[in-house]
């Protein structure tokens, strides 16, 4: 299977039990977050930290610096997710984090929270508040900076997984939101990556329409191109600013060199309009060349009344074309099986 195929309804269905077991094994009282923070604390010692003193914080932040963030039963793809989705054919919209871990098991993708320290990270559980209660019998810590270092360290393996990835960068994700990991870790990482680089990131899931209507067909098909879209954010084409303003963000980008072409045009059309709506209205016919009406009742045999209707025109392109053609490459490629 192509690893950035749209996701299959075996694999969606899959999600959503993935979602289940995790709601599941989620801690609902005190008895299971003692449990969790008993494993924790198991860990820790294996660790060789000293239990003299233990330190939580310094044993979290040392997990993600050194965990492995690759899964040896994975292959060299790996995959990264954001939010959820509205896939086609589905009631309701399907939470990422879950579909990118079911094509993972599938299709041998690499899923951060199926790496050894993912897992691990993972199933401590570390912002449910019963766990953070029972970790308090054992450890010192102040609950606000747990959450803090908790954060940082997904943060951290986030990056060291984009950092490490050799082949395809697989994106589970609708819009890139500019404050998500995704959007502000993995991407800017993997475009870095001389391994991956814009041509390296490939989307499964459709850039939606909604959000996007006021823009014109070929725009949208454009920024549905994966090495731009991996380059936008959600918000850059905001409707209740200028076209002008989108355009100077288009601009800043690298596009691959059969889009240049189209956005150079796009980029020019949306420079010179003045709304979003201006751009869904068709250019008006040009005026035709020679004698005014009027001008025509003055010539030998000719009246206002019975004007002699003036030779048609040259014709032009047939149906085989069109009058202002579009660049190649602008429309979106057909989705191939699709954080």
């Amino acid at each position: 299977m192509i690893p950035e195929a749209p996701p299959t309804p075996q694999e969606i269905a899959r999600a959503f039990e993935l979602d289940q077991e995790h709601a599941n094994a989620t801690p609902a009282d005190q008895e299971q977050g003692y449990e969790v923070a008993q494993r924790i604390f198991a860990d820790y010692v294996a660790s060789g930290a000293s239990t003299k003193d233990p330190d939580l914080l310094q044993f979290i932040k040392g997990q993600a610096n050194s965990g492995s963030v690759t899964n040896e039963d994975r292959g060299v793809h790996r995959a990264f997710w954001s939010y959820e989705s509205k896939l086609e054919g589905v009631g309701a919209p399907v939470p990422n984090r879950f579909l990118a871990r079911a094509c993972g098991e599938s299709r041998g993708l690499q899923v951060l929270e199926d790496t050894p320290v993912g897992h691990q990270l993972n199933s401590y559980f570390l912002d449910n508040r019963y766990v953070v209660e029972a970790l308090a019998e054992a450890f010192k810590f102040d609950p606000v900076e747990l959450r803090s270092i908790h954060g940082k360290a997904w943060d951290t393996l986030s990056e060291r997984f984009a950092q490490e990835t050799e082949g395809l960068a697989v994106s589970f994700a609708a819009d890139i939101t500019e404050n998500s990991v995704i959007g502000n870790i993995e991407i800017p990482a993997l475009l870095k990556n001389s391994k991956v680089g814009k041509e390296g990131i490939k989307f499964a899931t459709r850039l939606p329409l909604e959000g996007h209507e006021h823009l014109p067909p070929d725009v949208h098909g454009f920024m549905s191109n994966d090495a731009v879209r991996c380059q936008l954010r959600k918000g850059d084409d905001d409707p209740q600013k200028s076209p002008e303003e989108f355009a100077k963000k288009l601009a800043a980008i690298d596009v691959p060199e059969d889009q240049k072409e189209a956005h150079s045009a796009i980029v020019a059309r949306l420079s010179e309009a003045k709304s979003y709506e201006e751009l869904h209205t068709a250019p008006p016919e040009p005026k035709q060349k020679g004698p005014s009406k009027r001008a025509r009742a003055f010539m030998p045999g000719m009246s206002l009344e019975n004007g002699i209707p003036p030779a048609a025109p040259a014709r032009g392109p047939t149906g085989h074309g069109v009058m202002n053609p579009v660049a190649a490459g602008l429309a979106p490629k057909p989705a191939g099986i699709e954080h």
